[in-house]
């Protein structure tokens, strides 16, 4: 009816991460992924003016693969298939009230209560949030909000150079959930019809966070002849993150040009007693500055010009300010072997390039009989940028100095890259 409505979602959803190597006669393939089936049931209720609530109830069945092997010998036709599975069951139950208590203040109270089920494992925590905003004058107000959340899925990051390795694990019996809590403070001001200006201070806490531990990492592509698989579980650790920052946003709504700016200045570290020897350090993807700028400029009814610029600081690893070579004991027999090592002071201790990159677009409409045609031209990374997808380091002979000494080189992917796109309305 005009005052209940509810709505109902089914959604499917499949994420796999590969990666291939062919090395000296094995052929290696390595996947991670997850498959999702979710389900949920919302309802809003709008008992009176100025009161809204919302409530309702989802469920996710999480089918992990963190870890899948193929390793085939061509000489000797000797494969190797290892699958790791994991199916879980995550499940929620909400409610939240949005109401304006007074004619100068909003209130938005919810409280949800989240669910987690690894085999035998059960997991069950409470998530409150409240925010408030305050009408100082009829064009500034006061904000405020605290969340406390659970995530049950982890970012597992590798923190060296190389191919980025950034995968998806699930919480289960030996892995706790990652929980936060956060609090944010701002304001907000209408700097005249159609503009207007927010300024807002955000802290957050996380615990059981989760990296690898020194050394290890899912699979060892330099050395696909071994076969022996490790349990990912053995090769982690956690501990916590805080993360804060200010966040400046400005809009304009009116008029033929219109358009937004955002900054963020910001910090994330992180705290494990068994990295970094139990100092804390920057958090890999930390980004110290991120900007957005977006302009859309209407010249008539039927032509549209937009343009997005962003920018970013680069993300952090852990790069060895040099690399040595020394004898071992390889053997019970006492032979000798050599191996390398490398010296690195800090965790997250080199800062990549910064990333940034203009979008251009314009776009031409036209009312037909029988509805809207639409043609669309875009140029992604209009100036080229060569940002920074990873890095790898080899080594280059001096004749001058007649040594060898490291190079630092970087990959990067999507230049400039135009796009066309045709849309037909009826």
């Amino acid at each position: 009816n005009n005052k209940l409505f509810s709505n109902t979602s089914f959604i499917y959803s499949n994420y796999e991460f590969l990666i291939e190597e062919e090395d000296d006669g094995f052929n290696l393939r390595y996947s991670s992924s997850i498959q999702d089936l979710s389900m949920k049931y919302d309802v809003d209720y709008f008992p009176v003016v100025n009161h809204a609530i919302k409530f309702g109830l989802q469920a996710t069945n999480h089918r992990f693969i963190p870890s899948a092997l193929v390793l085939e010998e061509g000489d000797n036709s000797t494969d190797v298939n290892e699958e790791d599975k994991d199916n879980t069951l995550e499940s929620a139950i909400y409610i939240e009230d949005d109401m304006r208590l007074f004619s100068k203040l909003n209130m938005n109270v919810g409280f949800r209560i989240s669910q987690f089920t690894h085999k035998s494992k059960t997991y069950l925590n409470p998530e409150p949030r409240i925010s408030m905003a305050y009408a100082l004058g009829r064009d500034f107000s006061v904000k405020a909000s605290y969340a406390q959340m659970n995530q049950y899925i982890h970012l597992l990051s590798n923190s060296g150079i190389g191919l980025p390795t950034d995968l998806w694990v699930s919480s289960t019996d030996r892995v706790r959930p990652q929980s936060s809590r956060q609090v944010a403070l701002g304001i907000a001001k209408d700097l005249s019809p159609g503009m207007s200006v927010s300024l807002e201070g955000y802290a957050k806490r996380s615990e059981d966070v989760i990296a690898y531990k020194e050394g290890a990492n899912f699979l060892l592509l330099e050395d696909v002849s071994s076969t022996e698989t490790i349990s990912w579980e053995d090769n982690i650790t956690s501990g916590s993150s805080d993360s804060y920052g200010v966040e400046l946003f400005l809009e304009k709504k009116i008029g033929d040009f219109t358009g937004w700016m955002g900054y963020t200045l910001s910090r994330t570290t992180m705290q494990f007693d068994e990295l970094n020897f139990g100092r804390e350090f920057l958090a890999r993807y930390d980004r110290t500055h991120d900007i957005s700028l977006v302009g859309i400029y209407t010249v008539s009814d039927r032509i549209t010009l937009s343009g997005t610029w962003v920018y970013g600081t680069g993300n952090n690893f852990t790069l060895p300010l040099r690399t040595f070579r020394t004898a071992l004991d390889r053997s019970i027999n006492g032979s000798i072997g050599y191996g390398d090592f490398n010296d690195i002071p800090e965790r997250n201790n080199f800062r990549a390039e910064s990333y940034h990159r203009l979008d251009l677009s314009i776009r031409m409409s036209k009312q037909k009989k029988k509805g809207m045609r639409i043609w669309e031209l875009s140029l992604y990374n209009a100036y080229n940028r060569r940002n920074p997808f990873f890095y790898y380091q080899y080594e280059e002979f001096d004749s001058d100095t007649d040594q060898s000494r490291g190079v630092l080189a970087k990959v990067s992917l999507f230049p400039l890259l135009p796009s066309f796109r045709y849309t037909f309305e009826f």
